[in-house]
């Protein structure tokens, strides 16, 4: 179950075209299953299945490595299944249809209960550098091995202020990244990450993920969207986006999050 997949292509150049293996980035079907009973199915790169098992049931249902007896992972039909069972039964949805962008709009009707549904966060326990922060974004970007193979790869990265600390996770989507880095630091840690790094855009879905995990600060190369905005000052969030060399577009609180500049 590799992230990679190695395709032979037509490559054309201004010299001519030739036939040459190309390294694309993986998607399969990812099945989760709590208890015997399905949870739902995803779209993802195979890799780190465990992790992504973990941090789905942190992020969407509250239930973290305490809450689970076992996780087995394994391949059928070109699929991923992935079989938890939890030390006691809990009452999980099944979401039906598979699972693509992971925001959980689609079971809202109202925008305005996406906004107010979401939790407020408390502040971080140490005020950090802006500057440092971008250098983490920049720092997860060099170990995204499947994006410098493939360029069809997204990051996320958590870290809770120093850069020992930071987990780098990858995944054709978005949202699995960002569940893969919080079920793989939840695995090894108790202590909370304070900053959620995205190699992308930030949208709603991932705020509420990040809110779910009482993360106070998002910093992400790409813009956020006008929810993600919204959500983020209503859940006493902040969001660092945009970045690019120098520059950055910032969103909700900087009192209590940041050291002053004189």
């Amino acid at each position: 179950m590799n992230n990679v997949r190695k395709v032979a292509v037509h490559h054309r150049t201004a010299e001519g075209q030739s036939i040459i293996d190309e390294s694309f980035a993986a998607e399969t079907l990812i099945l989760l299953v709590v208890n015997g009973s399905s949870l739902t199915s995803l779209l993802g790169s195979p890799e780190d299945a465990k992790e992504l098992a973990v941090g789905h049931l942190l992020t969407q249902h509250g239930l973290g490595p305490q809450h689970i007896a076992s996780i087995d992972v394994s391949e059928r039909d070109g699929a991923v299944n992935v079989d938890i069972a939890t030390k006691e039964e809990h009452d999980l949805t099944e979401r039906t249809g598979v699972v693509t962008t992971s925001c959980g709009a689609c079971d809202q009707s109202e925008l305005n209960e996406l906004v107010k549904g979401t939790p407020v966060v408390t502040n971080p326990s140490l005020l950090f550098e802006l500057e440092a922060v971008i250098e983490m974004l920049h720092a997860m970007r060099d170990q995204q091995t499947g994006f410098h193979l493939t360029g069809g790869m997204h990051a996320a990265g958590l870290y809770a202020g120093d850069v020992s600390s930071l987990v780098v996770m990858e995944d054709i989507g978005r949202h699995n990244a960002v569940d893969k880095a919080y079920g793989a630091w939840f695995s090894q840690s108790t202590e909370r990450p304070n900053v959620l790094l995205l190699s992308g855009r930030c949208g709603w879905d991932i705020v509420a993920k990040a809110a779910a995990m009482d993360t106070p600060i998002i910093a992400s190369f790409g813009a956020a969207s006008s929810l993600a905005v919204e959500t983020a000052r209503s859940s006493n969030m902040t969001l660092i986006t945009f970045v690019k060399g120098d520059k950055a577009v910032i969103i909700g609180p900087v009192e209590g999050r940041f050291h002053r500049k004189h």
